[in-house]
């Protein structure tokens, strides 16, 4: 039995290391928003990316802009 010397990467493990990628930026960015929240009254946004932090669901919410229902500016 002859080994195949493998080259560079497959495109499964290319497809690893783009979701490890994102998920570790969409969890930055979840505790960005959390640490950047007034935490005044109501409580929903630091509920929301707390409950991610926690969880490990930031990195699917950390994408998303959660408002407390006041105007907001810019990204955080």
């Amino acid at each position: 039995m002859v080994l195949m010397e493998k080259n560079g990467f497959t495109l499964y493990e290319l497809c690893i290391v783009v979701f490890v990628i994102f998920a570790t930026i969409g969890n930055v960015l979840c505790v960005v928003r959390f640490v950047t929240s007034d935490f005044k009254s109501p409580y929903k946004r630091e509920i929301i990316y707390g409950a991610g932090i926690i969880s490990g669901a930031g990195s699917i919410i950390g994408y998303f802009n959660i408002s407390d229902g006041k105007k907001e500016k810019g990204w955080f």
